[in-house]
């Protein structure tokens, strides 16, 4: 649960594709794309990747809610100012609220919103043209009464006011996929009540952040076997998704905040649920705003660490110019090169602290890495 601002987060592919056959069990699937919620600041992109010691794939972009002006405009606003920089070499996967505060629900069930559905879906349909997909996630986590576009008690109006948005968007191009999304758990109703069809569906997400504050299981180890196992818990989530023959996502997952706490196991147990399953994208939540989650500024070390072994590029190092990586690493855009990453503290050998490694992004291929000394 969290107030919604105009966000952004960055995404890395972390995959193995079918770059080198040799590593094909290293890794999640490789079209599963992995993501960190970061801060409405293009510059935390930066930063993320020197922390991650990675290039990034994608940046998550969030369309505003304060009312129709803000949901307009933040949408043109984040195209042409905030990632104006950053979109020639990254994907941008939208979240766009069904509707703003002070708006009806009513009224978008009847389709007298379609107007603004159709100038947003117009506005995006040429962005990023070689894309193939553009993903939209929209009304969120509604199953909790916190978004003016919850579903609690209202699931049939819900329901009509998602088919008039994704018709509406489908009209104007076929590249966009849709992502519905709960929050984890029952929350305020059962999440299955407001499912708008498959037809109008192509991702089954959720959102899940872990916390101690309402299950009270403070061991990561029993916690996690909750999650797995409670109603509308992860398991539900897959078996939902499987029999709706559609892929997962998690456009938002947590791990510190609301009293968790530095759970590197649950940081493991996520990766391993990720990679075993059909998760087309997964977005941690690598800030302090709204859930005190951020992994790369060293408040959760054990947490951190370990989600940058499970990530990150890992390359072992006898000498310059000989460099092994742990994992394929796909790239898919067009990449600045040489990239330089602050991976000497953890990949080179000890006595050569001013080594540094760079890494020449090849479109479609695994990166070279380089040793310089």
């Amino acid at each position: 649960m969290k107030s919604l601002p105009v966000l952004c987060a960055l995404v890395v592919c972390c995959g193995h594709a079918a770059l080198c056959p040799d590593e094909a069990s290293a890794g999640p699937p490789g079209n599963t794309i992995l993501g960190a919620y970061v801060g409405n600041d293009p510059a935390a992109v930066t930063q993320m990747e020197t922390w991650l010691g990675r290039p990034v794939e994608a940046v998550l972009g969030y369309v505003g809610d304060a009312n129709w002006s803000d949901w307009t405009g933040s949408l043109g606003w984040s195209i042409n100012t905030l990632w104006r920089d950053v979109k020639s070499s990254h994907v941008i996967l939208w979240s766009i609220p069904l509707i703003p505060k002070g708006a009806s629900l009513d009224s978008a069930a009847q389709g007298l919103y379609n107007s603004r559905y159709r100038d947003a879906a117009t506005t995006l349909k040429d962005f990023r043209p070689q894309d193939p997909v553009l993903y939209i996630r929209t009304a969120w986590e509604f199953n909790g009464n916190w978004f003016a576009d919850n579903a609690v008690g209202r699931s049939q109006t819900w329901i009509a006011a998602w088919r008039q948005f994704v018709t509406t968007f489908r009209s104007v191009s076929s590249r966009f996929r849709f992502d519905w999304c709960p929050n984890f758990g029952r929350t305020n109703m059962a999440p299955d009540s407001a499912y708008p069809g498959d037809a109008y569906v192509d991702i089954i997400g959720m959102d899940f952040y872990d916390e101690t504050v309402w299950c009270h299981i403070t061991d990561p180890v029993g916690r996690w076997t909750s999650k797995m196992n409670q109603a509308y818990g992860l398991k539900w989530h897959r078996d939902f998704a499987a029999a709706h023959g559609k892929p997962m996502s998690y456009p938002e997952w947590g791990v510190g905040g609301n009293e968790a706490g530095d759970a590197p196991y649950i940081v493991e147990q996520l990766y391993n649920w990720f990679r075993d399953n059909q998760v087309a994208y997964q977005t941690v939540w690598n800030s302090n705003s709204a859930y005190a989650g951020k992994l790369s500024d060293g408040q959760y070390p054990n947490a951190g660490a370990k989600y940058r072994q499970l990530y990150g590029v890992t390359v072992a190092v006898a000498a310059p110019g000989d460099v092994a990586v742990s994992r394929p690493v796909r790239s898919t855009g067009a990449l600045q090169v040489p990239r330089v990453y602050d991976t000497a503290a953890r990949v080179l050998p000890a006595g050569h602290p001013a080594w540094r490694v760079e890494v020449h992004d090849q479109p479609g291929a695994r990166p070279e890495l380089r040793v310089i000394p």
